[in-house]
């Protein structure tokens, strides 16, 4: 007999069983730089898309700062044990360069079909569209993380949760800067 706990306003879920994996539907990332510029990025990608598609692109667009730390880390390992530094670099910019090409070749298929919308603003002079197009970005994320949690909980169907993450793509599209 499996023990189910209740929480209020929730489907009940069996304690002893796992949630299925969330969808990857891209990512929000908000910064602010040391000197008061407050930066959001929504990026969105296409419904229509598959897991493995989208696992390439996410993976690809995470390859240039891990790639990067690593690489130089590897260096520094490798010159402590005697290797020489110039033969140790070409080696590591040439597999890194590799994996970037693979990466790349394997994101292809999603490239184009990524919705992305940013928001730039100086925090100390706010004006009031980039807080507007700051504040829909954010409100189009946690749309999309509370559908996927909804999603992964029981509390919604799939069909609705693609219905709103298409509507989040369209919208994000919306966003978007006009591609030439």
């Amino acid at each position: 007999m499996s023990r189910v706990s209740p929480t209020a306003g929730r489907s009940r879920q069996p304690s002893g069983s796992r949630l299925p994996r969330p969808v990857r539907w891209g990512s929000v990332c908000h910064t602010v730089a040391r000197h008061g510029v407050g930066t959001s990025r929504l990026v969105v990608y296409s419904p229509v898309s598959s897991e493995r598609e989208r696992f390439w692109a996410r993976l690809a667009s995470a390859f240039v700062p891990a790639a990067l730390s690593m690489g130089l880390l590897l260096w520094l390992v490798l010159i402590a044990v005697g290797a020489s530094p110039e033969v140790s670099a070409v080696g590591i910019v040439l597999v890194g360069v590799s994996a970037g090409v693979f990466l790349w070749w394997k994101a292809r298929p999603l490239r184009g079909r990524v919705a992305m919308a940013w928001s730039s603003r100086f925090v100390f002079w706010p004006r009031r569209d980039d807080e507007d197009r700051e504040e829909m970005i954010t409100t189009l994320s946690l749309l999309m993380e509370r559908a996927t949690e909804d999603l992964r909980h029981g509390r919604i169907t799939r069909s609705v949760y693609d219905r709103v993450w298409m509507a989040v793509y369209e919208e994000t599209h919306a966003l978007s800067p006009a591609r030439d």
